[in-house]
């Protein structure tokens, strides 16, 4: 993930174009007044929380992200809205450290190796003789077909050493296999082995639907761990992974809540019942990266706590419901007072839904679907759950007993934003304990649990130097990012594809046409060295001689993409115009989509127009496609 990226996950564009633009709720999307141009009768300035991005459809018709936005409404450069917004977010921009062609060769190896490691598992479940155990399970546990294809599940065969054999012989190294997590180091034996054996296999996706690590359901009566994930790897870090956020993104925004669940299972279950908006936690308590991952697509969360996690054997320490699990082999927690905290942060509301005892929403959706989204709509606000639990064996006639219960919530109710929620529950909690408010709100007033000043704002700018060593990230757009790679790669491309596109009456490919703000800056530098250099050897060179290196870890990122080799390059231009028309038609399709649902809410002539003109420019690029099929018919 390049540093723009990682800041952007962190970021709510809505938060940010709020603080300038008076917003208002359209459908799935805000409407305001533009602020870069008068406009005083109908609001034309929309912006999307599901991608990240805005748009007038007034005078100025521009559009971009939250750099762009902070770009234009500042007036900084890229990299000064970069470090403004690096600062805001607590994003590092750590000093620049080199990576050499060797290094970058290794990681793109890597994201490779993992694919084909799903791939491998994925085939043996499907086929070995050995897997017939982990088929009967799945069939046990009424899982389709379909949905082991969906989900790629696999196995792992009962061996020390089949998956490192298989691989080597493919052409990876020990240090590969070892550096994804496929094998473990033995140090009293200076040896490795294989890390999943004889396990029904899970493989676990970033957002980007890219395989980093794999979940393991042991398939031995008393195998220990029952499941077994990947170690945390350059690839993987369960912090920042929500187990199938990737399938669920689209349906978490169409149902307007994410369902947080506990195990890979209760996911599976849920979407092959037509739940897709469940995704699971990866086991730790829900982290901020997490909830700003998936704050784009909703600001409710219900959290699906199985039974136990409420009832006698739960504890709570420091506002923490905590519980160790047979089923898995890390600690599940549920951090009360980090949701809360998050909750006010994000502008979000967070709930809790409770199953029933000895239940697991797997349990609860094969036996009955039709009770899941009836506990669902039980969910509880994260304070009046955590009430609830500390009170519920609270002797009324002890004195101490009430008193140490108020001690463990009030600081929860302390972290509360808004002053009217913190005094209803303050009341909440008189109720339950069946004590005056006043003496809670005294007690409250005293600084019990009160928090820690907030650090003083680093004004200092953050070093101009910035990484290139990070992870290779795929593009919001990949079409985009894929254009853009091919050009790196053939830049000679890019003057055949504009041939294309002026043939078939179309403008020419501009940085306008890309959405992120990063692509915009690094295709103005491709556009203007396409044309004098020679191959990709020496665009690399005269790109990371030019560019600020903010942008040279955007490119590494890009060359871990696939590119077009010479035995098909005669394709290439004709295919790379067909996807630029693909990426406008989609564009302007959604813009089309957002001045309909403006004009739905008034009939300003303008609107019209506006729809008017986007609907001819759908006909055109139709009418290109057309075109540029037939050219390539006859060139065939």
């Amino acid at each position: 993930m390049s540093i723009a990226q990682e800041i952007k996950s962190r970021l709510d564009i809505v938060d940010v174009i709020s603080e300038y633009v008076d917003l208002k709720k359209s459908g799935r999307n805000y409407a305001g007044f533009c602020p870069f141009h008068a406009n005083s009768r109908t609001p034309a300035f929309y912006v999307s929380p599901e991608r990240q991005s805005w748009h007038c459809f007034g005078a100025c018709a521009e559009g971009g992200d939250v750099f762009s936005f902070l770009m234009k409404k500042e007036g900084w450069d890229f990299r000064e809205a970069l470090e403004e917004m690096a600062q805001r977010t607590g994003v590092e921009i750590p000093a620049y450290k080199p990576k050499s062609a060797a290094q970058q060769s290794a990681e793109n190896k890597l994201t490779v190796l993992m694919t084909a490691a799903a791939d491998y598992y994925h085939k043996l479940f499907l086929t070995a003789p050995q897997a017939s155990y982990a088929r009967d399970y799945l069939e046990r546990r009424e899982v389709t077909a379909e949905t082991i294809t969906a989900f790629q599940l696999g196995y792992a065969l009962n061996s020390w050493d089949a998956c490192r054999n298989y691989f080597e012989e493919q052409g990876y190294t020990r240090d590969d296999l070892l550096a994804v997590g496929l094998l473990t180091f033995n140090e009293e034996k200076d040896s490795t082995y294989d890390r999943f054996r004889n396990r029904l296999m899970f493989p676990i996706r970033n957002i980007d639907r890219q395989i980093v690590g794999f979940g393991a359901r042991t398939l031995e009566p008393d195998g220990v761990p029952k499941y077994l994930n990947s170690p945390q790897t350059a690839l993987f870090d369960k912090s920042n992974i929500l187990y199938g956020l990737d399938a669920a993104k689209r349906n978490i925004r169409d149902a307007g809540q994410a369902i947080i669940v506990e195990g890979y299972m209760d996911v599976i279950r849920a979407h092959q019942a037509g739940y897709q908006n469940v995704i699971a936690q990866m086991g730790t308590a829900l982290t901020e990266t997490q909830l700003n991952l998936l704050k784009r697509y909703t600001k409710r969360f219900v959290i699906a706590l199985d039974a136990d996690a409420a009832g006698v054997n739960a504890t709570m320490r420091s506002l923490e419901v905590a519980r160790e699990t047979l089923d898995r082999d890390f600690e599940v927690r549920f951090d009360a007072r980090g949701l809360v905290r998050n909750e006010g942060r994000l502008k979000a509301d967070i709930r809790i839904a409770t199953m029933p005892e000895g239940k697991d929403p797997d349990d609860i959706i094969r036996h009955d679907a039709t009770q899941w989204p009836v506990l669902i709509g039980k969910a509880k606000p994260v304070v009046e759950y955590v009430i609830d639990v500390v009170t519920a064996d609270v002797d009324r006639n002890d004195a101490k007993a009430k008193s140490d219960a108020a001690k463990r919530v009030i600081p929860l109710i302390k972290d509360i934003a808004d002053a009217v929620e913190r005094d209803h529950w303050l009341q909440r909690l008189a109720e339950a304990l069946q004590v005056d408010v006043q003496a809670l709100r005294t007690y409250a007033a005293r600084g019990i649990g009160k928090r820690p000043p907030a650090p003083k704002r680093n004004r200092e700018r953050p070093s101009s130097t910035l990484s290139r060593n990070v992870k290779a990230p795929l593009a919001v757009d990949k079409l985009e990012a894929h254009f853009l790679r091919e050009v790196i790669a053939w830049p000679n491309m890019l003057a055949q594809v504009d041939s294309h596109l002026r043939h078939t009456r179309q403008p020419a490919v501009g940085r306008d046409d890309f959405t992120a703000t990063e692509d915009q800056t690094l295709f103005r530098y491709l556009a203007h060295y396409a044309n004098t250099v020679g191959d990709s050897a020496a665009m690399l060179t005269t790109l990371y001689a030019e560019m600020d290196d903010y942008l040279v870890g955007r490119v590494q990122g890009l060359l871990a993409l696939p590119h077009t080799d010479d035995a098909q390059l005669e394709q290439l231009p004709q295919r790379l115009t067909t996807s630029v028309l693909s990426w406008r038609l989609d564009k302007i399709k959604r813009q089309l989509d957002e001045v309909k649902q403006m004009m739905g809410a008034d009939h300003d002539p303008a609107h019209l127009e506006t729809c008017q003109m986007l609907s001819m420019m759908v006909q055109s690029i139709h009418q290109a496609k057309h075109k540029l099929s037939v050219q390539g018919q006859r060139t065939t």
